[in-house]
């Protein structure tokens, strides 16, 4: 639905829509399958393991860079915009995260000031995003992510037992700054050559 919203008065709003759609069903695919990379044995003594496992944050990063790789291909073949992926990208994870601390929220999960806390971010970030769009070429989408990344830094000291992993930081949090980090180099080269470039 977001997504719809998102690709409103764009020409090639049919070719997004299914290609997101392919490409959210390749990852889910992907992820559930990969149960049966790393724990061959398991599927081969207890099929039904597949419906009830996953390859956890392995198969995570597997069937992300699959579903990179497919969304790469069909780009490369329909010459579509890398920012308008980029930019729906953006939306849809904000809106699946949004939902996925909304359920964590229903279901009692511990943390709860967390959850709460990432759910009020993600909901003023999309917001934001609805309120400045201007087009189906904006690329507003990416400051928004510097923010949701740096948001996801800080609220994560919200939770007391996080597994520290360098000086202070989880793991996640790390992450989160290296993806900030890029996100807003990238964020600013952008602007610089949409001015001309260096000698603009």
């Amino acid at each position: 639905m977001m997504l719809q919203y998102r690709l409103r008065g764009s020409l090639e709003r049919r070719i997004y829509l299914s290609d997101a759609a392919n490409a959210f069903w390749l990852w889910l695919l992907v992820w559930k399958g990969s149960f049966l990379i790393f724990y061959p044995i398991d599927v081969i003594t207890q099929p039904m393991s597949l419906l009830y496992f996953d390859g956890g944050e392995r198969g995570r990063w597997i069937a992300s860079l699959v579903t990179a790789s497919y969304i790469w291909y069909r780009n490369s073949k329909q010459n579509l915009s890398v920012k308008m992926w980029i930019d729906m990208g953006i939306w849809f994870t904000l809106s699946g995260w949004l939902v996925y601390h909304l359920l964590l929220l229903i279901t009692g999960e511990e943390s709860s000031l967390y959850h709460t806390a990432n759910a009020g971010m993600t909901v003023l970030l999309l917001i934001s995003l609805l309120v400045s769009q201007k087009g189906s070429d904006s690329g507003s989408g990416l400051n928004h992510a510097v923010w949701f990344s740096i948001g996801n830094v800080l609220l994560s000291f919200l939770v007391a037992d996080r597994p520290v992993w360098l000086l202070s930081f989880s793991k996640q949090q790390i992450i989160f700054l290296l993806a900030a980090a890029c996100l807003t180099g990238w964020s600013w080269l952008d602007e610089k050559q949409q001015k001309g470039g260096p000698h603009g």
